[in-house]
């Protein structure tokens, strides 16, 4: 048999039910089992799920007190494995990050601390991987596909450019 199906005691009827205390703090908890999320998307979920506000606010305030939720450490570590993954530049990642539901103060402080050294060598990832597979096209169909490549990336025009200049120079 399925544990999953048969349910235990935290699965109980009783324990699931909506009007039962604790039962938002125990969905949430299940939620961030799966992966870490922020306040936002949790408290979407939630009420998605028919919590009502004053449920959501017990759960995500007990979570805030007890540290299994906070929106610095996860926006921190989803921003660097995001652009550890696919390099992308801070206007992209700005809109992902807020997307999620970070703050926009947060989202600029993280920015700062994940573009330290600047935007440029995450451009110069992002198109050593891109160039390679557009040998095959002439220069100027090659420059501007890449400039789309970038912009569409999230990195700046003024990056974008220099980086493209540079390599025009060095061909």
């Amino acid at each position: 048999m399925d544990r999953r199906t048969t349910g235990g005691p935290s699965r109980s009827p009783a324990a699931l039910r909506r009007d039962s205390p604790g039962a938002a703090y125990r969905a949430a908890v299940l939620l961030l089992a799966a992966r870490d999320r922020t306040e936002a998307e949790l408290s979407r979920l939630l009420a998605a799920r028919g919590f009502g506000q004053a449920d959501l606010k017990t759960a995500l305030d007990r979570l805030r007190g007890e540290g299994y939720l906070d929106d610095r450490r996860f926006a921190d570590a989803w921003a660097r494995g995001r652009v550890r993954a696919k390099p992308m530049g801070p206007y992209r990642l700005r809109q992902e990050l807020e997307a999620k539901g970070v703050q926009e103060d947060l989202a600029r402080e993280v920015l700062r601390a994940v573009y330290e050294e600047g935007e440029e060598m995450m451009a110069r990832c992002a198109m050593a991987g891109k160039v390679s597979r557009l040998g095959h096209l002439p220069a100027a169909s090659r420059k501007s596909r890449l400039a789309r490549f970038l912009q569409r990336r999230g990195f700046s025009t003024e990056v974008i450019w220099r980086l493209l200049r540079e390599r025009e120079r060095g061909q």
